[in-house]
């Protein structure tokens, strides 16, 4: 064993030895292996190896102290710490290192990490858990600022990069030190707090804790809980307080070492909410960290915790994504708002004392109030919080009475108690209420007087609680009226701004009070009596509220509120009064209650009991009524309690036997003279019901009243003017006949003055008709005034007929009429003659009413029936015995002579005027059916036929009925009621038995009152059945079937009147099936009148009629409803005869209207189409047939209550084209219709879901139907009928539905293009619904999916219309949307297809114009067709390709990918193509390695696409998909590839191949780098050869290859130079110039790189040029000589050395000088320079004599062509045939290089030649460059025939150089160019050193130097170059070396 521990420490020593002499910079490397490795050590068992493993890290941690840079192996320790086989002392020193690692890593390492760091941490030491946690926070940083979303991948592929998140333990441990994180707050921003005693929170809030849930309480915060400490005055700060929500202990865990920085832990806290959404984790366990987050001060934070609020909980939506209902997340807010109990008092022992400490540091204090707030908005969205007993109940008082509560938390702990009250259990709320209650009650107590803004909306919400609470524990209010008092009272104290709130709370404590009893209620009523007349309004109308809902509709003092509530000035009180007067309604579904109205007498007694005034009115002597007393009640109170009173007068189950005399006490006094008129109309009519129903007592009562009650017959409202007349009628029981006649006399001396001016128009219609009515009741007998009386007033009125005043005139007629409803009016018989007619009068006979001859009853009126009426019962005169029978037909022949002018008046513009005339017409008719009578009378009201006013109508209708006979009225009800009209008083009759009926039931007699017949008898009645005859003739069968419409319409409402009001007559039922058919046949009518009317008609025909004629009537209207043709009656056509309606026809074109038939007939005259008329008529029938159908609607909907279950046959074929017509364009046939349905259908939807089927059946056929309004009520239908349907309910009909909208959207109709329009909308939403598997069952969506879908791709998308293809579109990108991959996926290839082809189909075609001209209007055609390609992406199918490639998996593949190659072959358009390839890449990103069985298939149709593609925007992103598909091929296809790629570069003159070759391998690099590097070798060297392509696209491609597949540019060219010098020598040798000038370019730049690597293949390169310079020349040729140029100036060596003569220096410098004997310049020019280049770089050779022939020549030569040049015309044009010289420049530059090479043998030979040559470059003429190149050969020259420094120039020499001197000094001269100066002076001074300073020169010479030196020295502006002149004037002077001189001013 201690050789085991021996060998484990030598091992060590040795590790360590290493470390130690590990330099700094290799320590890092070091460390990154060793490090793991030593600290796995620790798990060995002995003490030495670990003691030296400790000495190890500790020398470690030495040598990296204060070296940041240097990095750990943060990942290998990570796989140390989690390894299973480490221990834990192995594990503690990890994590130690882990930790270390991690502060030196670089944030993306931090960021990978966090998955280690996390994973099975719930599992890892409690020690550790922090620390780790620490650690995964800070890599979370990283994603403060996350990189873009294709990065991070979906939600699932985020999150399954940390497995942690699939472990609940993990995820719970992670989450819960994130909330910490995120609450924590750093000391910068926390206050310091000065040390203090605790301060004790309220006592209210104490106390109520205490009683509410008997704990303590948790808001008393002690020392430790820092955040509610206070500091003092005075003393210095204290510590920093504990952040809100976290614990002590939970600071010293998020902060670790150090507290993070501000910025630090924004980043964070940013990076943990990036986190939680990029990995899509549970809203609900997100939700805390979100809500902390929107509450931190830091702006970020905040606004990203908003944003993910928002979008990831989805607070603000009505549905969120979290579930608040959740206990556990509940309880977890309560407690991150409330915090943990405050500990209890530490014990003083040492042990305790610590304990508590432990206790306190664990103490979590509450939350923020930002945040609290946010909880608070939460809790009042959540049941589950309302029943969090009994944490809600300390969450509110935290709020209202904590000390760090805001206003804000006030206000919401109040509407959370309000939330609370709501939905809270009665088992978890009672135990509290009275508690609650009472704290409520007291702090509304408390803050009474202040008036802040927030203590008032504070005090608003107390009072809604109070009401809720109300609510729920209504027993704590019952028997306590106080708190009701103090809300009344508190209704006039509180400011507006809580009085709503208040007004609110006060109605909702009304229900509290519902059931009290005793001293309560009797306290509660007080409190209402005196509330309804308190100033607050609010208080009134809480009064009224009060009284309607607390109290029984009989109670009386709840009613009287209610009316005193009705005199309100303020209009709510009034209609809550009103309310209250109003039986209540039951509730839907509730059984009928029967309603109750208090006792007359009670009610009255209660008033009078309030009003002592009316009490008195009604106990004063009834002479002596005051007209002057006030009005004891407002005006609208008092109608509303005569309204009230009379309500209960007629509810009492028995009328008494007197009238109620207190009752005409309150009705006498609301006519006093100051009270309204209205109200003196309600108190006379009020009054007349009870004279109406006690006639004899009410007389008796008001005999001396008679003055009283004559006062109102002047009333400016003719209802009480003719109430008071009806009074005065029944008054006349009771008085003396003298007093009768007297004032009979007085009412008519007001009208039968012949001054008209004397009386005022009222008094005159008053004592008319008050005359009538008087004379009616005396003709009864009582009182039993003189016939004589009687005459004189008939006569009377008879005279005011031809009254001046139409409308005094028409009132005289109602009197005449309601007189005559008594028998034959009373005239004066004509005078005797022989002249007179025939019905004449013995004065001495007298007609004695029967009532006369009858005996009187004990109060002096005759014996009435029970309804005060005379015995006969119908008031009619009845003949006594036969003198009797002989006085009545004289009288017969006197009462006639009122008829002609009554029928005078009927002719009468004013329709009132006519209205009563034709009354009064009926009225004597009906009371005396004569001849005489009858005959005018008939006459003039059929006269009316023509008017079209419709109350004339029905008046009409009436006043035949009474002239027919048996109407259902009797005198006494027309005149001694209220009676207006039959139909009114017979609707009347029906209300109250319909009331009569809901109360309870009643027997109740519609035919009770006895028909009102004349007194007819032997050829009386006769002419009567006769007159009866002629009105059913003529009704039936002139007017109904009149050419005229308003004849029409008169004819079918006066059918109606008689059917409706004497239908039983005997001379009407046998004539029911003639009615039924003249009704039928008015169904079709224009006019809705007539339509209405004659449906109408049907009904009553149908409840009159028997069974059979019935259920004929059923089956005609069922077949004139379904379209069935209706009977035809020929109606004869005239010129007036309207066939349509006013302007349905539009304007004839020479203007006018086209309506009559007439007209119609002089248009098709005009136009020469005489059969036009016909096409008229059948548009006519077809008018009327919808107005048939309209008109069987009216007919059927008052029918169909009445069928019962007649029409079960019917409703199956009804139901689908009642459903149609009630969405008919046409709004009278919809109206009509809805009546129908309404009335057949009892419950709309159950018929709809029944019928549901035949319904879409229906509407799909008309739909397609040949009138366009049947298919735009179709569109309309079925836009309602398709909402809210299930997918079972519409599986058979949606492709139908969808066939036939797309159809309908094209409709040559606008309206119905706008009707389907609207159902394309609402069928979309329905099918995107049922598409939807969230909302629907997936299978079922599936279907829908798999039906639509294909629909739309095969009908919508090919349509030919735009409007459906695009409406196709948008339906499919939505239900792709929609629904989920399950759905999608089998449709997923057709589907992919189509939106592919769509891309170009949808789009405008101008675009294609445009592009084909683009570069004729200046535009750039690549960038107009990005643009198309940009705009296709971001349209409806881009979007759904990408969800198709979401979709895909490995089984659509199969299918898709055929179709798919299909395409990328056959697409046509640019975006189709281009969207081909961007789909593929999509595809293939998605599926990964799932798309490898089809990586051959899609890069083999996308690179043939691509290469027959013109356009380059496809050609790339062709490239770019292939290279994406490669990246999942096999690599011997991506081999294939790239030598595809590669043989399109290679294929001769095809420049769209060299670019798509160059696309697809820079995508490649780009897209599939792994792949690429495996083919780099092929692609590598051929990139560096095609980066210098002629086409700069090319190239440029290829070069951004190269450079990014290159790091180093020598080592690149080493690593591919056997490869690139094959390519480079078979691209010199190719037979395209291209080819070749890109070889030599990129030889060029191997040369300049290539390095060591290239001399070994030198002479094969030189070789292959040098026999590719022989030849034609070809553009670019130039770059060969470039290349051979750069070949030997970097490998001279390698060709000088060459043992092949093809590759020799010699065969390179002959080869350059054949270059120079082309003819072209240019060419010329690049040898010189490469010739240049060359003999620089063969500086150790001699090859002067191989160039100096040509070279030397050549200045001469430009010397002689400057000469030459002057010469013109055709000189000059022999001058440019002949050879044109070398170029100068270059030429000297060569000269200088070989004479710099060549020996001094040569030098001595040629240096005549070289000087001549030089000398002629130095003639003026020639350019300063060439000058300057001139001068440096020369002092080349010199130099070279010095030899040495030390030697002179031979004598022969000197002469050459003495020739070159005169051109050195002109250039001397040369003051322009700075540098040719200085080049001359250097060449001077090299001349004079190698002449010993000149001495060997001419004298003249000498001074010629000496002159320009002085010159220059003197005169010239640069002071280096006149320092240099000095320099060699002085060595011209003494004959010594200028050459140190000359070296520092050649650094000058």
């Amino acid at each position: 064993m201690a050789a085991t521990a021996q060998q484990e420490v030598e091992s060590l020593d040795r590790v360590l030895t290493r470390l130690a002499t590990t330099e700094e910079t290799n320590l890092e490397k070091v460390l990154s292996r060793l490090l793991p490795v030593v600290i796995a050590q620790l798990k060995s068992p002995h003490d030495l190896t670990r003691k030296k493993v400790l000495e190890m890290l500790s020398h470690v941690n030495k040598r990296v102290r204060g070296h940041d840079q240097i990095k750990l192996p943060l990942d290998a320790l990570l796989d140390l710490y989690l390894s299973e086989s480490s221990v834990p002392l192995v594990k503690n020193f990890a994590v130690v290192y882990v930790e270390m690692a991690m502060d030196r890593s670089l944030l993306d390492q931090q960021t990978a990490a966090v998955s280690k760091l996390l994973k099975n941490i719930s599992n890892q030491s409690p020690q550790h858990q922090p620390i780790l946690l620490r650690l995964a926070v800070v890599g979370l940083e990283g994603l403060a600022h996350p990189p873009p979303k294709h990065q991070l991948g979906t939600e699932e592929e985020f999150a399954a990069r940390y497995p942690f998140l699939q472990n609940a333990r993990d995820r719970s441990l992670f989450l819960g030190f994130a909330a910490k994180i995120m609450l924590y707050q750093p000391p910068a921003l926390l206050p310091r707090v000065m040390p203090a005693a605790a301060q004790n929170p309220s006592e209210a809030l104490g106390q109520l804790i205490q009683s509410s849930i008997g704990g303590g309480n948790p808001l008393a915060r002690g020392p430790s809980g820092g955040s509610l400490s206070r500091g003092s005055s005075g003393g210095a700060p204290g510590p920093i307080p504990t952040p809100p929500g976290l614990a002590k202990q939970d600071v010293g865990v998020v902060e670790g070492k150090a507290a993070p920085s501000v910025s630090v832990l924004q980043k964070r806290k940013l990076g943990i909410l990036n986190f939680t959404a990029a990995a899509g984790m549970d809203p609900n366990e997100a939700l805390l960290l979100y809500l902390i987050a929107a509450a931190d001060p830091q702006d970020a934070v905040s606004r990203r915790g908003e944003e993910l609020l928002r979008k990831r909980c989805g607070l603000d939506s009505p549905k969120p994504s979290v579930n608040l209902e959740d206990p556990a997340l509940i309880s977890k807010l309560f407690h991150l708002f409330q915090g943990s109990p405050e500990p209890q008092a530490a014990s003083t022992t040492q042990p305790a004392a610590a304990a508590a400490t432990a206790v306190a540091d664990s103490h979590v204090l509450p939350a923020g109030v930002l945040l609290q707030s946010r909880l608070m908005s939460l809790f009042t969205k959540s049941t589950a919080a309302a029943n969090h007993f009994p944490g809600t109940i300390q969450v509110i008082l935290s709020c209202v009475y904590g000390p760090t509560t805001t206003a804000r938390l006030k206000q919401q702990g109040m509407e959370f108690a309000v939330w609370v009250f709501k939905h809270a259990e009665d088992a978890q709320l009672q135990p509290h209420s009275a508690t609650i209650l009472q704290k409520l009650l007291q702090l509304l107590n408390e803050d009474s007087a202040a008036s802040d803004t927030p203590t008032l909306t504070l005090r608003g919400f107390t009072y809604q609680a109070l009401g809720q609470l109300a609510k729920r524990s209504p027993q704590l209010f019952q028997k306590d009226s106080d708190i009701a008092a103090q809300f009344f009272s508190a209704l006039s104290v509180e400011p507006p701004g809580v009085r709503a709130a208040l007004q609110e709370a006060v109605s909702t404590l009304a229900s509290a009070y519902k059931d009290c009893s005793g001293d309560a209620a009797a306290r509660i009523e007080q409190l209402l009596l005196g509330s309804i007349t308190s100033p607050q309004e609010a208080s009134r109308l809480c009064s009224a509220q009060w009284a309607n809902r607390l109290f029984p509709f009989q109670h009386v003092p709840a009613r009287y509120i209610c009316m005193l509530a009705t005199g309100d000035a303020k209009l709510e009180i009034r209609e809550e009064g009103q309310g209250g007067l109003n039986p209540p309604k039951p509730q839907p579904g509730a059984p009928q209650v029967q309603v109750t109205y208090p006792p007359l007498a009670a009610m009255v007694a209660y008033i009078q009991s309030r009003h002592a005034a009316l009490k008195q009115a009604a106990n004063s002597p009834r002479g002596s009524m005051d007209m002057t007393k006030q009005l004891p009640l407002a005006p609208k109170a008092y109608l509303a309690l005569i309204a009230f009173l009379r309500e209960c007068r007629s509810k009492q189950e028995a009328q008494p036997d007197a009238p109620p005399q207190e009752y005409l006490g309150i009705l006498e006094h609301a006519m006093v003279k100051d009270a309204p008129g209205e109200l003196h109309v309600a108190a006379i009519q009020a009054m007349l019901e009870v004279g109406g129903d006690h006639p004899h007592p009410f007389a008796a009562l008001y005999q001396g009243h008679l003055t009283w009650l004559k006062a109102f017959l002047s009333h400016t409202d003719a209802t009480a003017r003719d109430a008071a007349g009806k009074l005065c009628g029944i008054v006349m029981l009771a008085v003396r006949p003298s007093q009768a006649e007297t004032f009979l006399t007085d009412l008519t001396s007001a009208f039968a003055d012949q001054d008209l001016k004397k009386h005022k128009f009222e008094l005159q219609d008053g004592h008319l008709a008050a005359t009538g009515y008087v004379l009616a009741q005396s003709m009864t007998g009582q009182p039993a005034i003189s016939r004589e009386a009687q005459q004189q007033a008939t006569t009377a009125l008879s005279d005011a007929l031809t009254h001046s005043q139409h409308a005094l005139a028409a009132t005289a007629a109602a009197a005449l009429g309601h007189a005559g409803l008594r028998g034959a009016l009373p005239l004066p018989q004509p005078t005797p003659a022989s002249s007179s007619p025939p019905h004449e009068k013995d004065s001495s006979m007298d007609v004695v009413p029967p009532s006369a001859k009858r005996p009187r009853s004990p109060d002096g009126g005759t014996t009435t029936t029970q309804s005060g009426g005379a015995s006969a019962g119908n008031g009619a005169v009845e003949v006594v015995d036969s003198s009797e029978a002989a006085t009545s037909d004289a009288a017969s022949a006197s009462d006639t002579s009122v008829m002609p002018k009554i029928v005078a008046l009927m002719k009468d513009k004013d329709v009132k005027v006519v209205q009563k005339a034709a009354t009064a017409a009926g009225h004597i008719c009906a009371g005396h059916a004569v001849k005489g009578n009858l005959d005018p009378a008939l006459e003039g009201l059929f006269a009316l036929g023509f008017n079209k006013n419709e109350d004339v109508l029905f008046t009409v209708g009436e006043a035949l009925c009474f002239a027919f006979g048996g109407v259902p009225v009797s005198a006494d009800i027309v005149l001694r009621s209220s009676f207006l009209s039959i139909a009114t008083w017979l609707n009347s009759k029906q209300a109250s038995s319909a009331a009569d009926a809901s109360e309870g039931p009643q027997d109740m007699d519609t035919d009770s009152a006895q028909p009102l017949t004349a007194s007819t008898s032997g050829e009386a009645g006769s002419e009567q059945s006769a007159a009866q005859d002629e009105i059913i003739k003529k009704v039936m069968q002139e007017l109904v079937f009149h050419s005229r419409a308003e004849v029409r319409c008169a004819g079918c409402v006066w059918l109606l009147s008689l059917v409706s009001y004497t239908g039983k007559h005997p001379k009407l039922m046998p004539l029911l099936p003639e009615i039924q058919e003249a009704f039928s046949h008015l169904l079709g009518d224009q006019n809705e009148l007539t339509q209405e009317m004659a449906s109408r008609g049907m009904s009553v025909v149908y409840s009159l009629g028997d069974e059979s004629a019935q259920k004929q009537l059923l089956d005609g209207l069922m077949g004139v409803l379904q379209g069935g043709a209706r009977k035809k009656r020929a109606v004869k056509l005239t010129g007036e005869t309207q066939v349509f309606e006013e302007g349905s026809m539009g304007e004839a074109p020479g203007g006018g209207s086209l309506s009559t038939y007439k007209e119609l007939c002089a248009l098709a005259t005009d136009m020469g189409q005489p059969d036009l008329v016909y096409r008229f008529m059948d548009l006519a029938n077809h008018h009327a047939s919808l107005n048939s159908s309209r008109g069987a609607a009216f007919g059927f909907a008052s029918i169909a209550k009445l069928a019962g279950e007649q029409l079960g046959p019917y409703i199956a074929n009804l139901v689908p084209k009642l459903y149609r017509y009630q969405y008919d364009p046409n709004a009278r046939v919809r109206d009509s219709m809805s009546h129908i349905w309404r009335a057949l259908v009892a419950e709309p939807k159950k018929t709809v879901d029944e019928h549901f089927g035949a319904i879409l059946k229906e509407l799909l056929k008309e739909m397609g139907g040949r009138l366009w309004r049947n298919r735009e009520a179709s569109c309309n239908a079925l836009s309602d009928l398709l909402q809210g349907r299930r997918w079972p309910e519409l599986k058979p009909w949606l492709s139908d539905i969808w066939s036939m909208v797309l159809r309908a959207v094209d409709d040559i109709k606008e309206s119905v293009r706008a009707a389907a329009a609207v159902l394309v909308k609402t069928l979309r939403n329905l099918t995107l619904r049922l598409c939807d598997p969230q909302v629907t069952p997936p299978g079922e969506a599936g279907e829908a999916v798999g039906l639509a879908l294909p629909l739309m791709l095969e009908k919508g998308v090919t349509s030919q219309v735009a409007e459906v293809r695009g409406l196709a579109l948008d339906t499919i990108a939505k239900m792709v949307k929609a629904a989920g991959p399950p759905q999608i996926q089998p449709h997923l290839a057709d589907l992919s297809i189509t939106m592919l082809e769509s891309l170009s189909g949808m789009e405008d075609s101008r675009l294609n114009y445009v592009e084909q001209h683009a570069e004729r209007i200046g535009l750039d055609s690549d960038k107009l067709e990005s643009l198309r390609v940009s705009a296709s992406k971001a349209s409806p199918m881009g979007d759904t390709l990408d969800l198709c490639a979401r979709y895909a998996d490995s089984k659509t593949l199969e299918e898709m990918v055929p179709k798919l190659c299909g395409l990328v072959k056959r697409g046509i358009g640019l975006n189709t193509r281009t969207g081909c390839a961007r789909f593929i890449t999509a595809l293939t990103t998605r599926q990964g390695a799932d798309i490898k069985p089809h990586t051959a298939a899609f890069i083999k149709a996308l690179v043939t696409a691509a290469r027959a593609e013109k356009s380059t925007t496809v050609q790339r992103a062709y490239a770019q998909a292939a290279a994406t598909v490669a990246k999942y091929s096999s690599e011997a296809r991506v081999a294939k590839l790239v030598e595809e790629a590669v043989s399109m570069y290679t294929t001769p003159g095809d420049r769209e191949a060299r670019l798509l070759s160059s696309m697809i391998i820079r995508e490649l690099q780009k897209q599939a780098a792994e792949a690429f590097a495996g083919q780099a070798s092929q692609v590598m060297p051929l990139a560096f050869i095609a980066k210098s392509d002629e086409d700069p696209g090319v190239g440029g491609l290829w070069g951004e290859i190269w450079e990014e597949g290159t790091t180093s540019l020598s080592a690149a060219l080493r690593l591919y130079m056997p490869d690139l010098v094959p390519l480079i020598t078979a691209g010199l040798t190719s037979q395209q110039w291209g080819q070749k000038k890109a070889a030599a370019k990129s030889l060029a730049d191997l040369a300049e790189a290539g390095g060591d690597a290239l001399p070994p293949h030198t002479p094969t390169l030189i070789s292959t040029i040098l026999q590719e310079l022989p030849g034609r020349l070809w553009e670019g040729k130039e770059g060969m000589l470039a290349a051979l140029a750069a070949l030997c100036k970097a490998a001279p060596q390698a060709v000088m050395s060459s043992s092949q003569p093809s590759s020799s220096s010699e065969a390179v410098v002959e080869a350059l000088m054949t270059a120079l004997a082309r003819k072209k310049q240019a060419y010329r020019q690049a040898a010189l320079e490469a010739l240049q280049v060359v003999l620089e770089a063969f500086s150790q050779e001699d090859h002067f004599e191989a160039v100096a022939g040509p070279l030397l020549g050549t200045p001469l030569q430009h010397t002689q062509a400057a000469s030459s040049s002057t010469q013109a015309g055709k000189e000059e044009e022999e001058a440019e045939d002949k050879e044109r010289p070398l170029p100068l420049l270059p030429t000297l530059k060569a000269l200088l290089a070989a004479w710099s090479a060549a020996s001094s043998a040569t030098a001595a030979k040629h240096a005549e030649h070289m000087a001549g040559a030089l000398k002629e470059a130095l003639q003026p003429g020639f350019s300063w460059q060439a000058h300057v190149a001139a001068l440096q050969a020369t002092q080349a020259l010199t130099t070279k025939l010095q030899g040495s420094d030390t030697k002179q120039l031979s004598k022969e020499n000197t002469t050459v150089i003495s020739g070159l001197i005169p051109g050195v000094l002109r250039a001397a001269q040369d003051v322009k160019i700075a540098q040719l100066q200085t080049t001359a002076l250097d060449t001077l001074a090299a001349m004079l050193k190698a002449t010993s300073g000149g001495k060997a020169l001419p004298s003249e010479l000498r001074a010629a130097i000496q002159q320009q030196l002085s010159i220059t020295a003197a005169e010239h502006k640069s002071s280096a170059v006149k320092a240099r002149a000095i320099e060699i004037k002085a060595c011209l002077n003494d004959g010594n070396s200028a050459d140190a001189p000359m070296k520092d001013a050649g650094a000058l």
